[in-house]
């Protein structure tokens, strides 16, 4: 740390040569800034870096050395201001380059460029000329400004004013290393109202207004024109002497007139609020957005800050004369707070693409709805994929049409069931069963599947709960086929032949449905316009018509000749299933 490597006991304060002619500074202005020095030191190391900083300054003023230069610097970077501390580093390296070592010359190289990561610069534009230029409340200028306006990145108020006109306040957004651009276009007044300020005792001082200084009180009162509404005023003299600030509110056309008494004023005090576009006040008075500082009476002060979506914070300070305090007034979130809820997105059209592992505990029917004792059946698997498209509405609510395509099947083993015979032709009635019993008791296997394509529509809701959860209902109708391939073996009817099997024989009937599907997804965003979801889809199949096997095709069977297959339902009235989903979805 160049602090601890800068301002050790018996370091001397280095400074550049005077200009020929000009005697070496006065031996008590130097002594007074050692010990100024080494106080800030001390704070410094106590961690008091505000109290640091006041110090470093003075010493500075008193006597610039590179040592309370980058003293000061370095309590800068710690309060955050890196803007701030970039400069000051930079004078080191400007003005006392010649006596730094080449270790710390290095050093402080690095903190320059290691901050210049941390500063960006705002580009004023189109402003009027002569008008001046405050960020978070800090005069920084008049229009144009001749060197670039660097700010710590972040956010930050700028506002640019001139007389007669309506002053321009904007927000920016700064990165490091880069620059914000702003457009200050400012507008001439319609109305106005006038404001009359005049020192109690009618001596000069500067009158600032809104952080603008607009003129100076004399034996006859300032009149300054400004726009209607509120504003902050105060009185700046030399050394300590000005005024506490106060608020004014100016009527359109009217004259509102504003005595103030100038005093010492023996404390400095800078407020620092987070956000840093808080509104904060000292002692009920308003002193607007942002950061302030100034000179303030010593004693007992009240700050306040508030800011949209933030918990109101107040503060006490006590400030001793001759002091100056930084006071950092950090607000705490307001959970509650409709400030954080995201804006509504757009209405926008999207196309979804999905699929799925499709699960049917059972077909149910006279087949799978059968299989009993000796029986087994599988559950029903397979898969789906489906096309959405639709509309989604700032609200969330979302709709649209839907088309994809399924593929289940389901098998059953050692189902008992029985194959109608006719006999066979060439033989003599008499070779069948004496007791004219036309059927053969036998076990089956099946595999029934079912294929379709859905055409559908679908209604939907989206919430945004960290993670964008979707709701949906879907329905529409399914057309497709069913299949059962069965095989199995019988006892014969016909006297003195053993038992056969039945080959492998498939039934396929039209199928058709109407279905609703209710799915609740989670999705995560990996862009603007692109989302991978995964979730849980339920549909429910209601058969339109329930495909059977045909009695009029005929079976071989074996040394009973022909037969055929009852007309069992290949499915039942209601096919309900469980789908676990996974989709990508892009909005237009």
């Amino acid at each position: 740390m160049l602090v601890a490597s800068l301002v050790l006991p018996g370091v001397a304060l280095a400074q550049p040569a005077p200009p020929a002619g000009e005697s070496a500074p006065a031996e008590d202005a130097k002594d007074e800034a050692r010990a100024r020095f080494f106080k800030g030191r001390k704070l410094y190391q106590e961690g008091a870096w505000s109290a640091a900083l006041a110090e470093f300054q003075a010493s500075r003023t008193l006597y610039p050395s590179e040592s309370a230069t980058v003293g000061a610097a370095e309590s800068l970077k710690r309060l955050q201001r890196f803007d701030e501390a970039l400069d000051l580093f930079e004078v080191v390296l400007r003005d006392f380059s010649e006596a730094l070592e080449a270790p710390r010359r290095d050093a402080i190289q690095r903190e320059v460029i290691a901050l210049r990561g941390l500063v960006g610069t705002v580009e004023i534009a189109q402003a009027e000329p002569g008008a001046t230029i405050t960020v978070d409340g800090q005069r920084r200028g008049d229009f144009p400004l001749v060197a670039p306006l660097r700010v710590a990145a972040g956010s930050h108020g700028v506002r640019v004013y001139k007389e007669g006109f309506e002053p321009f306040e904007t927000r920016v957004e700064v990165a490091g290393g880069q620059t914000a651009r702003v457009a200050a276009r400012l507008v001439r007044l319609k109305q106005v109202g006038t404001l009359r300020v005049v020192e109690a005792r009618g001596r000069e001082l500067s009158v600032v207004v809104d952080g603008v200084e607009v003129g100076k009180t004399s034996a006859a009162p300032l009149s300054v024109p400004l726009a209607p509404g509120a504003h902050v005023v105060l009185l700046r003299g030399a050394g300590r002497l000005g005024t506490a600030p106060v608020r004014v509110s100016l009527r359109v056309d009217e004259v509102e007139q504003l005595r103030l008494e100038a005093e010492e004023l023996d404390a400095a005090l800078r407020i620092a609020p987070v956000p840093v576009d808080a509104l904060v006040s000292l002692d009920g008075v308003s002193l607007g957005r942002g950061p302030w500082e100034g000179q303030v009476r010593a004693g007992k002060h009240t700050v306040e800050a508030t800011a949209e979506g933030f918990l109101p914070a107040t503060r006490a300070i006590a400030l001793a004369r001759g002091g100056r305090e930084e006071l950092s007034v950090e607000l705490e979130r307001d959970p509650g707070s409709p400030f954080w809820r995201k804006p509504p997105p757009p209405p926008r059209f999207l196309v979804e693409l999905g699929t799925a592992v499709l699960i049917a505990p059972s077909f149910g029917g006279d087949v799978a709805g059968t299989c009993g004792t000796g029986c087994s059946a599988g559950v029903g698997a397979g898969s789906y994929g489906v096309l959405r498209g639709g509309y989604q509405l700032s609200s969330g609510i979302g709709f649209g049409a839907s088309f994809g395509a399924l593929s289940v099947k389901q098998a059953t083993r050692g189902r008992r069931t029985s194959l109608n015979l006719v006999g066979d032709p060439a033989l003599a009635t008499s070779a069948m069963d004496a007791a004219g019993d036309t059927t053969a008791a036998g076990q089956v296997d099946d595999v029934l599947r079912l294929r379709g394509l859905l055409l559908g529509a679908w209604v939907g809701y989206a919430l945004d709960a960290g993670l964008p959860i979707h709701f949906r209902l879907g329905a529409g109708g399914v057309f497709g086929s069913m299949s059962d391939a069965r095989s199995g073996s019988f006892a014969a009817r016909t006297e003195g032949a053993a038992a056969y099997r039945v080959g492998t024989v498939v039934a396929t009937q039209a199928a058709r449905f109407v279905f609703v599907a209710p799915e609740v997804r989670v999705g995560w965003s990996l862009s603007e316009h692109v989302e991978v979801n995964a979730g849980l889809e339920v549909p429910v199949l209601f058969a339109v018509s329930r495909p059977a096997w045909r009695e009029a095709d005929g079976i071989h069977a074996g040394p009973d000749g022909y037969g055929w297959f009852s007309a069992e339902t290949l499915v039942g009235g209601v096919v309900v299933g469980v789908a676990p989903t996974v989709g990508a979805r892009f909005d237009l």
